[in-house]
């Protein structure tokens, strides 16, 4: 099939949301003055720029080549693509060009498919009035994430430093952008006049080594961009060159526009999902050349930024709040993921953003972009963590970290990223709401994203999104032979409570039929609708250009993803919660039952529990444990009339049948503990995945036998502390993660945590710290000897430490958060654990860590 991707479901109906309507483009000028970036509007007065958005990059690289092997169409795919973007309010759209996959070994434009596809993605930006960036140069081989295709392009010939180096590299350079500028768009324009490009960001990170030959070096691109007929502003990256002030002063002396800047806070390409709180890590964006004089009169564009490797949906509304307090303009994510390769994250698996596939993190997504254009430039937002309110009557914005909870709740626009019970600051003033979940105004049981857009009293526009259900860590190694996450389809019933539809309102689908409500609720799958209060209204529905597009979503069989916990008391009920994913039953989500097979190891007896319906699609119970201590084995079972479904499977039997398969991979298990045991907060054993790297550190980390050869321990080799560090040295950070049950469990009575680490060599003096909610440090200087032994400290102890801060990008960002913080707080929210050497390192001692739990 030449296309699976297809416009699902379109209507003729309009929606006022800003940057998702189809609006008049003017031919509006873009200019910085003293520092400022202005564009005239299409009023013909100027006004400050304030654009956010996202990277996207289809027509080139991996998801070219992706979407090419998979039979689809590149135009419907960007097609698609960039009407979500206009569906999230994104107002900005940059890229760097795969300069090597359109242009030869002299430097000469190649007009071949990924141009003229490029092309066709600007023409669909502008039908949205999405404004664009263009970086030219990326010098990026176009591989990534696999390896680099023989390429034509110049910038193969040559390392990032001999860019701006050698004589033939420049020469190449310049030729390319002189003809990339004269290129003509889909609309007849040079790309240097094309009205819908607001900069151009001369080169994509590009990495120098000589100071003194940066102003010149720039000038020169700057000259080749004038000559060609640009007027517009032009910006230089700073990203590559850290904190290296003379590149910064030969930089700003330039004729440069503006200076770009990037921001990873949590690094980049952990290769599992970063789950703790890092609210931390975005409190402020750190800029060391704030101070430089020349830098005054230069605009600030943030090029690239993402909460990378991490699944949580409250990052982006406070980045955008940090952007703007340091006077950025400008923001765009990297990347957000074409719809085609989005259930597997392959394209770039350290980040993951998409409409479809991450619905909450979408949802915050359109909150940041509030946020980053009604907050003022240089908008103080408050120490964290009491900035994590912000934004005043305005914005009135909320972050909750231990609810995966973003709000915007301004009186005209209600957003919240998963479900809430917060009311509206002024219901009757409404005109947008979005969300995933339920709230005091939407009951909806789906995991997918939905809008409501106001066109006039008693007339509504809905758009409901598929179900999103993640089967396994969306952040691991690049690959299309996996599934993330897995679109479901389903006949949902959702209730809206609008005052100006009361309870019988009239709902029209896409075809004209129409259902009316009752006691406020009507049923609904993926698709537009019109819902008015009655009849009359429906006629007075407004066209809407934007259409409303969909994957092809296939039918499969049901599926139930469930999470084991690694331990539990026996004295406390066991939650077990399984999330159903089931397109094949649309519609007929009553007749599953979901049940609970269980039996401690050892035992031939097994018992069944029924898991009770919490919505359409999760079934929880809680299971009272036996006397015994052991370990539990389960299967859920998931059973439609007469056919049963065991998971992890699935299998197609019951866990009872005398022959169902007794292997590992068909059991989930559960350690069953007497009560007041040990809670690991970390085991060497088994987290692997919950190691971050602070900033700073230079440590070598090794997983090897532990005491006595047995099981694993982590041992921490720090580097000859070089001149410019002192201790404390920064060593690790540990994440809390899901399996170890923190979050459910009664942890009263724990009042003390247990160390088990020695020093490899001679005693180690060492910082520990345990993380609170907020990611705060709290720790105690303890003493690391030769050989392996607990140390017990009381929680009681715990003093406010310095938080260590991950490695971020650019590197130049912190490398510490102090903070004011009160206590430890509730310890079924702790985040993790902190780690320092309090004396430098001659690079030959070590420490080793087995095991951190808490003790009653």
């Amino acid at each position: 099939m030449q296309s699976r991707l297809k416009t699902a479901i379109t209507t003729t109906l309009t929606v006022s949301l800003l940057g998702a309507t189809v609006l008049p483009v003017a031919a509006s000028g873009s200019y910085v003055k003293d520092g400022v970036w202005y564009q005239t509007g299409a009023d013909g007065k100027a006004e400050e720029v304030a654009l956010f958005g996202a990277n996207y990059s289809l027509p080139f690289a991996f998801g070219y080549r992706s979407v090419k092997a998979m039979g689809l169409s590149h135009q419907d795919a960007i097609r698609m693509d960039v009407a979500h973007l206009a569906r999230l309010g994104v107002t900005a759209y940059r890229i760097h060009l795969w300069d090597r996959l359109i242009s030869d070994r002299d430097g000469n434009l190649l007009n071949n498919e990924h141009l003229k596809l490029f092309d066709f993605l600007l023409s669909e930006l502008k039908r949205y009035n999405i404004k664009a960036v263009v970086t030219p140069i990326g010098w990026w081989g176009s591989g990534y994430p696999a390896p680099d295709p023989i390429e034509p392009g110049f910038s193969v010939l040559y390392s990032k430093n001999q860019m701006n180096e050698k004589a033939d590299a420049i020469s190449a350079q310049k030729r390319y952008l002189a003809q990339l500028m004269a290129h003509k768009n889909l609309d007849g324009v040079p790309y240097a006049k094309d009205p819908n490009i607001l900069a151009f960001e001369l080169f994509n990170e590009p990495k120098h080594a000589d100071a003194g030959a940066v102003t010149g070096y720039v000038n020169g691109l700057i000259k080749v961009m004038r000559d060609a007929g640009v007027t517009k502003p032009l910006f230089y990256n700073s990203s590559e060159q850290g904190n290296w002030p003379e590149f910064a002063k030969a930089l700003c002396e330039s004729n440069i526009d503006g200076v770009s800047f990037q921001w990873y806070p949590t690094g980049l390409l952990k290769f599992s999902s970063l789950q703790s709180n890092v609210l931390g890590s975005v409190a402020q964006y750190h800029n060391p050349f704030e101070n430089v004089a020349a830098c005054a009169g230069k605009a600030r564009m943030i090029y690239e930024f993402d909460a990378a490797d991490v699944t949580a949906p409250v990052l982006y509304p406070a980045m955008a709040r940090s952007f703007r307090r340091a006077g950025f303009q400008w923001a765009t994510q990297f990347a957000y993921d074409p719809a085609a390769l989005a259930a597997s994250n392959a394209e770039y698996n350290t980040h993951y953003l998409n409409l479809l596939y991450t619905p909450a993190k979408a949802i915050s997504f359109l909150i940041a972009g509030e946020v980053f254009r009604n907050l003022p430039r240089g908008a103080d937002t408050g120490v964290y963590p009491a900035s994590n309110q912000f934004g005043g009557a305005a914005l009135n914005t909320t972050l909750d970290p231990a609810t995966g909870l973003a709000l915007l709740n301004n009186g005209s626009r209600y957003y919240h990223s998963n479900s809430t019970n917060v009311v509206p600051v002024d219901a009757a003033t409404l005109s947008h709401i979005a969300g995933v979940g339920s709230s005091p105004l939407v009951q909806y049981q789906g995991s997918g994203a939905y809008f409501l857009d106001k066109q006039q009293d008693g007339l509504w526009q809905l758009e409901v999104y598929p179900d999103a259900t993640q089967l396994d860590d969306p952040h691991q190694n690049s690959s299309l032979k996996r599934e993330a996450v897995r679109l479901s389809v389903s006949q949902r019933d959702i209730r809206l409570k609008l005052a100006d539809l009361g309870q019988s309102f009239v709902l029209q689908r896409a075809d004209g039929q129409q259902a009316q409500a009752q006691n406020g609720t009507v049923s609904v799958q993926p698709g537009r609708y019109v819902v008015a209060k009655n009849t009359t209204l429906l006629a007075k529905a407004k066209t809407q250009a934007r259409p409303f597009l969909l994957p092809e979503i296939a039918a499969q069989q049901p599926l139930l993803v469930h999470q084991p916990l690694r331990q539990w008391p026996i004295d406390q009920l066991l939650p077990v919660c399984g999330q159903l994913s089931a397109t094949q039953l649309t519609g007929n989500f009553s007749s599953i039952k979901v049940s609970l097979f269980y039996r401690l190891s050892g035992e031939g007896q097994v018992q069944q529990q029924a898991l009770q319906a919490e919505d359409l699609s999760r079934y929880c119970t809680k299971l009272k444990l036996p006397a015994n201590s052991g370990m539990l084995q389960y299967q859920l079972v998931a059973t439609v009339g007469a056919t049963a479904l065991s998971f992890p499977g699935p299998v197609a039997a019951l866990p009872s049948d005398w022959d169902f398969p007794q292997s590992s991979a068909h059991s989930f298990t559960t350690l069953l503990q007497q009560p007041g045991a040990a809670v690991p907060l970390f085991d060497a054993r088994v987290d692997q995945t919950t190691l971050l790297y602070p900033k700073d550190a230079q440590v070598t980390q090794q997983w090897l036998a532990g005491e006595r050869q047995q099981g694993l321990t982590l041992r921490l080799r720090p580097a000859k502390t070089p001149d410019w560090q002192q201790p404390p040295l920064p060593l690790l950070r540990t994440e809390t993660h899901a399996v170890m049950g923190l979050t459910p469990r009664d942890l009263s009575g724990y009042t003390k945590v247990a160390i088990k680490m020695r020093a490899v060599k001679d005693k180690l003096p060492v910082r520990f710290a345990l993380l609170n909610k907020d990611g705060l440090a709290f720790g105690i200087d303890l003493e690391a000897s030769s050989e392996w032994r607990y140390q017990l400290v009381p929680l009681s102890a715990l003093q406010a430490k310095p938080t260590l801060l991950t490695q971020a990008y650019p590197t130049f960002m912190p490398a510490q958060l102090s903070h004011q913080g009160q206590s430890l707080g509730d310890l079924s929210q702790l985040q993790g654990t902190q780690w320092q050497l309090l004396a430098p390192s001659d690079g030959n001692n070590a420490l080793e860590i087995a095991e951190v739990s808490l003790m009653r």
